[in-house]
């Protein structure tokens, strides 16, 4: 497979983690100055800006190198992204019926967007670490 082909995703750098770990605070900060500078302002769901600031935090993550990317590490990738997918189906399906029970019928509020790609950059990332984790235990 050629470098330059479409199915080659180049990996961050891991000065990247950095900006990554900035996603997870930013969006506290902001709905605090938002609601501090422009109080009449109203917030449909604040919730929504929260999930999609995780999900590109999570996303950066992913795809950040580790300090020794060898061939190990590139089949851990691979294996959590598909456990993250396989994950993220039975999580959309929790939320699907929580969502139903919840509300009476199917909510936009856990099922939007946001939320899907939250969960599935955080169990990708979640499947990645554990399993870093297991090779080092053993």
């Amino acid at each position: 497979m050629r470098k330059r082909s479409i199915l080659h995703v180049p990996l961050l750098s891991p000065v990247w983690k950095k900006v990554a770990y900035l996603f997870f605070i930013l969006p506290i900060v902001l709905i605090i100055a938002i609601v501090y500078y422009k109080p009449d302002l109203e917030f449909k769901d604040p919730s929504q800006i929260h999930l999609g600031f995780w999900a590109i935090g999570f996303g950066i993550l992913n795809l950040t190198k580790e300090t020794d990317e060898d061939e190990m590490i590139k089949s851990f990738r691979l294996q959590a992204f598909q456990t993250g997918f396989f994950w993220m189906i039975w999580g959309l399906s929790a939320l699907m019926i929580v969502s139903y029970i919840g509300s009476g019928g199917f909510s936009t509020n856990l099922l939007s967007v946001f939320s899907v790609l939250f969960l599935l950059n955080a169990y990708i990332y979640a499947a990645f670490q554990y399993q870093k984790y297991m090779a080092k235990k053993d």
